[in-house]
């Protein structure tokens, strides 16, 4: 299927620059998978023409219009990923925003939770201003027009930490990863330091939701911003169309052309062999491991020794030298 040209091409992706409240562009079911957050209506500064404080009952007849435009344009067994963050002072509006696309005919078929920090690991924007805890996730609800869209979870799974369990649950040495998704931004969240927008979502988002679907060929962002969703698609090789009222041009096809290559992030299991991997090293000097953790402070001593022997990591691990070797099982 042809689409007229649009605004901005670049590669597989198509952006027109006008609003997605209507989407003449796009005949109906001709979309496989949908990719897009909304705008906040919390004040955020996205263009000195829009005004990000429209009255809650303007918000959501704006939200309206561009989802009933997304169901008519989404195949019956294509899915919606719907991306909307809490602030800690602003609770409640992403099931708001949710229902209207309810509203609008979509069937909520799951919640996903989108982590942007955890641990230190990330970044997120201080909401709480110290009076209450900062929202650090983001809801991404996967919807769809009808009961059964094609979600194939494998394609973003991760290796089992426990070996044992392949055979049981799986052929293979890959599981669900979860409806919880840790992304985080990999810089500073201020709006000069992302791709100067107030808030993008990170390309590895959307990148991970098509990676979802198998035998996705069209994805639609109806609030492009600055084409995550269609830098995600571009790097798939899977075709994208965009809208957006307020465009940065030249960020945008910085943004198309920029490779993202991705996999799955692995914490725990790939830290813990990489932490065995070093003891075994350390292990193989002269002297062991007691000699290559000599002159270091001996509380980051007792904590590397504490580490490796919860791991199992080492089998001088937690012993002094000269102490003798447990026995083996």
């Amino acid at each position: 299927m042809n689409l007229p040209p649009g605004d901005l091409e670049s590669g597989l992706q198509r952006l027109y620059f006008h609003s997605s409240e209507r989407m003449p562009e796009l005949p109906a079911a001709s979309v496989d998978v949908i990719i897009t957050s909304p705008p906040y209506n919390r004040g955020k500064h996205y263009h000195p023409s829009y005004s990000d404080r429209l009255l809650p009952e303007e918000y959501e007849r704006l939200l309206s219009r561009v989802f009933r435009e997304c169901h008519r344009v989404l195949r019956p067994r294509g899915s919606f990923f719907l991306n909307v963050g809490d602030s800690a002072r602003d609770q409640g509006k992403s099931e708001r925003v949710v229902r209207v696309a309810e509203e609008a005919g979509f069937q909520r078929v799951q919640t996903l939770v989108w982590v942007k920090s955890i641990l230190g690991k990330g970044h997120y924007t201080p909401s709480g201003r110290g009076r209450n805890f900062s929202n650090i996730f983001e809801y991404v609800y996967l919807l769809a027009r009808g009961p059964s869209p094609r979600i194939d979870v494998l394609r973003v799974g991760i290796p089992y930490a426990d070996k044992s369990n392949i055979g049981r649950y799986s052929a293979q040495d890959l599981r669900d990863a979860g409806n919880v998704w840790f992304i985080p931004y990999r810089e500073t969240t201020g709006p000069r330091r992302k791709k100067r927008h107030e808030a993008p979502f990170p390309v590895e988002l959307p990148w991970r939701a098509l990676r979802c679907v198998p035998g996705a060929r069209r994805v639609l962002d109806p609030f492009a911003g600055t084409g995550s969703t269609l830098a995600a698609a571009e790097s798939l090789g899977i075709e994208g169309v965009g809208y957006e009222r307020f465009p940065d041009t030249t960020v945008l096809r910085e943004r198309l052309q920029t490779p993202y290559p991705f996999a799955p992030t692995v914490l725990l299991p790939e830290l813990e062999r990489a932490v065995r991997l070093l003891a075994r090293l350390l292990e193989a000097r002269p002297g062991g491991l007691e000699t290559a953790l000599q002159g270091v402070r001996p509380q980051v001593r007792g904590e590397v020794q504490s580490l490796l022997e919860r791991l199992g990591g080492s089998p001088t691990a937690g012993r002094r030298a000269g102490q003798p070797r447990p026995p083996k099982d």
